[in-house]
């Protein structure tokens, strides 16, 4: 039974490589011992594999997330039986609703240690449900001869399948028996005959845009690949284009700040398009698809993933590269089109900010040129997408899937194990305390982040909702200060510290080289806050 795990542990490995798959995340365990430790001496005779072990599976899923939205490929997670796997649940619910690519190795116990009271035993298969795209159990100790073919064949399906779009998490179970120790520094001749799995391809006759006002949203945008057509497109033909902060499309001619817009009611008739055409996923701003709502206004949506609308106000949903249809489009647009364009650059690009909100102005002017940085949720990423201008950087990652605060710390750090300089996280004292945890990351690798925290002592979004007008419970059961020190954290895990009394400081600090993590804190008032969000909403309109 060894040598039959140690050979097919083996070809599973070199199937994962033969997939494109270069990075493994591992939290350690016993059931996971064969392949965690045929894995670590592939790794050592493989320079092309990453290997990265974090002890808390709930970190490790985020971890791996942020190399895989930073790479756009699949990452793998290797985990124990029992609860451990049920601590990736919220990495693979974000990889679900992102479409990201995730390959998760569940060890498991045998079939006959299930529903029997076992410990550390769960029901694994399909243990996350509708969140993976595929679930398929191999039974790694199997002497039968056609399982080695199977896991090579398999296994390459299942990791295509993950890069398909619509993207997404697939979960391999792994029920595995004692004896659990492989054979290790064995000569195995291991060959996998590779699958080549060609993108299907379809000519789709696209209709003609006749529309006499014609206008862009470019929504949050994973793939990164249609932001030189977009500029050709929109300059060659004057059409404006509201670009989201996720967009990587940010730039001089594109209108920035649309939320803030809709609030102040400056879009009026004149700036209403007979036709909007979306790319990519939900933008951060709820209000502009509201808007297009509201004033029933002609949408289509061109995304490999196309028709992915909560508001259900799409009227044609086209699933081609927005690439694709920016080169083949043919348009017959009126020449009202050059004064709508003009109407719509005539807003400022620049909104005058205060206090808290001017971080994101010292972060738009201090970071150098194509700069990685990761926003949290909440109030960072809202504000990042009313002020961020994107003159120095469109590398803005968020996880805007399932929109959670948890696991911000760990998939930033994933972000920066990968990239080659240094990297900036922008987030709050409430998301830093959910995943504190990930920090040992930046321990343990010495990873080149800063970490701007912006400490308004709780929940500084739930100030600007209808909670709010509950006083009495508010700060109890919304507000919820936490009094963290901060500093303190910093030192628990070794990890500079700064604190930033003025955010003009920060390009300073921004400046001042390090090869770690830094912790940058700056600490800010939620009440005053939520003021100056409202005096400069009043001063815009």
């Amino acid at each position: 039974m060894t040598d039959t795990l140690t050979f097919n542990t083996k070809h599973l490995l070199q199937a994962l490589f033969e997939s494109g798959i270069r990075h493994f995340i591992v939290s350690p365990g016993s059931r996971s011992t064969p392949i965690a430790l045929l894995l670590a001496e592939y790794a050592e005779q493989n320079n092309e594999i990453k290997l990265f072990v974090d002890v808390d599976e709930r970190s490790a899923g985020f971890f791996a997330l942020g190399i895989a939205k930073t790479l756009l490929e699949p990452v793998v997670l290797l985990g124990t039986s029992g609860t451990a796997i049920a601590e990736y649940m919220p990495a693979v619910a974000e990889a679900y609703a992102a479409n990201i690519p995730l390959v998760v190795l569940s060890t498991d116990r045998p079939q006959e240690l299930q529903f029997n009271g076992a410990p550390q035993t769960i029901p694994q298969s399909n243990f996350f449900g509708q969140l993976t795209k595929q679930a398929v159990l191999i039974r790694l100790q199997d002497m039968h001869s056609d399982v080695t073919e199977y896991i090579d064949f398999i296994v390459q399906k299942v990791v295509n399948l993950s890069i398909t779009a619509p993207r997404g998490p697939i979960q391999i179970n792994l029920p595995l028996r004692k004896p659990l120790m492989p054979i290790l520094a064995r000569q195995d001749e291991v060959h996998v005959q590779r699958v080549v799995f060609d993108k299907q391809s379809v000519q789709y006759r696209l209709p003609p845009i006749t529309a006499k006002r014609l206008l862009i949203l470019a929504g949050p945008n994973v793939l990164n690949s249609y932001d030189d057509s977009l500029k050709k497109f929109a300059i060659k033909n004057n059409v404006p284009v509201i670009a989201d902060v996720l967009s990587k499309s940010r730039h001089t001619y594109t209108i920035h700040g649309i939320d803030v817009l809709l609030q102040a009611h400056k879009i009026n008739a004149d700036l209403k398009p007979d036709l909007v055409v979306r790319f990519g996923k939900t933008p951060v701003s709820a209000r502009v698809l509201q808007w297009l709502k509201e004033e029933n206004i002609l949408t289509w949506h061109v995304d490999e993933d196309a028709g992915v609308d909560h508001t259900r106000h799409i009227a044609r949903a086209i699933k081609m590269a927005p690439h694709d249809f920016l080169e083949n489009v043919h348009l017959m647009l009126s020449k009202n089109q050059i004064d709508f364009n003009q109407k719509w650059l005539s807003f400022p690009k620049v909104i005058k900010t205060r206090n808290e909100m001017n971080i994101i102005t010292a972060l738009d002017d201090a970071v150098p040129d194509d700069t990685h940085i990761f926003v949290a949720n909440s109030m960072p990423i809202r504000d990042m997408d009313n002020l961020f201008t994107g003159n120095h950087t469109q590398r803005i990652y968020a996880n805007r899937g399932a929109n959670g605060i948890d696991g911000v710390i760990s998939s930033a750090l994933g972000m920066s194990a990968v990239i080659k300089q240094r990297s900036v996280l922008l987030t709050g004292d409430l998301t830093l305390f959910h995943d504190m945890n990930g920090l040992m990351m930046a321990k343990n690798y010495q990873l080149p982040l800063d970490i701007i925290v912006i400490n308004n002592n709780g929940g500084g979004i739930f100030s600007f909702l209808p909670q709010a007008g509950a006083p009495k419970y508010f700060e109890q059961l919304f507000g919820t200060p936490l009094n963290i020190n901060i500093k303190k954290i910093a030192d628990l895990y070794d990890i500079d510290y700064h604190q930033l009394n003025v955010p003009e400081a920060l390009s300073q600090i921004l400046q001042t080289t390090s090869k770690t993590t830094r912790l940058i804190e700056y600490k800010s008032d939620r009440q005053r806050n939520r003021d100056d969000h409202r005096e400069i909403l009043e001063m815009l309109k």
